[in-house]
């Protein structure tokens, strides 16, 4: 198992690891999952294969069964950078200004009730032209949540990229 550097790469991945990649390639970086779970989806929509890293706070989706593609991380390890920065110390107005910074200028954001105390709301800020959402529950970020669109294009190019090795 190799080391993963904690650094999240809006729209293409997770230190070494690419959205496209398999599961495979995933467990050459982070080893076995601490669990497996299948989101089942309706017809109109592709069940997802779940793998948890509980040591280090990660969730990987694929998108697929047949040929499961990474599709999404999700993320509650404080140790994580983005654009350099450790975005679990970052206040909601500075996690704005280092997505503007980065060329994500338009977000919304979001009250919901809170899953862990319905007195209080959570808030999600959400940049969609990065896929990527971040989680807040009392100022303070909790989750980051980014993935990337995998369409048909994509898949053939990681197949060609795979014939190539």
């Amino acid at each position: 198992m190799k080391g993963l550097t904690l650094e999240i790469r809006p729209l293409e991945g997770f230190g070494e690891l690419e959205f496209g990649s398999k599961p495979e390639e995933v467990e050459k970086f982070l080893g076995t999952p601490t669990e497996e779970e299948v989101l089942e989806e309706d017809e109109d929509l592709m069940d997802t294969l779940i793998h948890h890293y509980d040591e280090i706070g990660v969730t990987i989706y694929y998108d697929d069964l047949e040929d499961p593609l990474l599709s999404n991380f999700e993320t509650d390890n404080p140790d994580v950078t983005l654009f350099g920065e450790k975005v679990f110390e970052m206040t909601e107005d500075e996690i704005i200004k280092l997505m503007n910074e980065n060329g994500y200028e338009e977000y919304d954001i979001d009250e919901v009730e809170s899953d862990e105390n319905e007195d209080e709301m959570d808030k999600w800020i959400s940049f969609e032209d990065a896929l990527i959402d971040f989680l807040f529950q009392d100022g303070k970020v909790v989750n980051v949540n980014w993935g990337a669109y995998l369409d048909e294009e994509d898949m053939e190019d990681e197949e060609d990229m795979e014939e190539e090795e």
